[in-house]
């Protein structure tokens, strides 16, 4: 706005001026739009590459923690401050080739699991009776393990004693799992990120 001039006769004149507004090119809108789009794409990588990502139950294999159809969300930065704990519904690359778990292999397979930490580093695990049991070494100080969350008892099997890199994973529904007593202990190296809360479908929603 320009400052008050006086005009004839003594009257006060106001002259309005407003900014000129620069009409920009097609060129120059769809660069901008090309650098919104790549930095929207490059955020989501990296949120699902190291924060959280989303992942689809294929099987009923940890019946009836997550169903077949449900999502979870994993978290990939707990790993950055903390080990898996015993207890923890964690997703990982099985070892195998392929899409193929197997075992004594050193390479990881493409498929992605998701099953529950049974045994930690350096413990020897193994079932009787259809009880899991959790000892210091092969049959020594062992103790029966609380499970809440297993829908079935699992074939007798062991013991394992679980290197001091891996863990020992079982899925909760024990008659149609395919975990650590079909391939193996699991390297550390193979864990995604620990799953902790199943949100879809909405009438499922739930802290793992």
């Amino acid at each position: 706005m320009a400052a008050p001039a006086e005009g004839q006769g003594g009257v006060e004149r106001i002259e309005l001026r407003f900014p000129v507004v620069h009409k920009q090119s097609p060129l120059a809108a769809l660069v901008e739009l090309i650098v919104v789009v790549a930095l929207a794409l490059g955020l989501t990588w990296l949120v699902q590459q190291y924060v959280l990502k989303s992942y689809r139950i294929p099987s009923g294999s940890m019946r009836p923690t997550v169903e077949e159809g449900d999502r979870v969300l994993a978290a990939r930065f707990l790993s950055w401050f903390a080990d898996p704990e015993r207890g923890d519904v964690i997703v990982f690359h099985p070892p195998g080739v392929g899409d193929q778990a197997l075992r004594n292999v050193r390479t990881e397979a493409r498929v992605t699991f998701i099953k529950r930490v049974v045994g930690l580093p350096g413990e020897t695990v193994q079932a009787i009776g259809g009880r899991v049991l959790i000892c210091r070494a092969p049959r020594v100080a062992c103790r029966v393990l609380t499970e809440p969350y297993a829908r079935s008892f699992t074939d007798d099997f062991g013991p394992v004693t679980v290197p001091g890199n891996a863990y020992f994973v079982l899925g909760d529904n024990r008659v149609s799992s395919e975990d650590s007593r079909v391939w193996g202990t699991l390297p550390k190296r193979n864990v995604v990120g620990t799953a902790f809360v199943r949100y879809w479908p909405p009438r499922r929603f739930g802290i793992l």
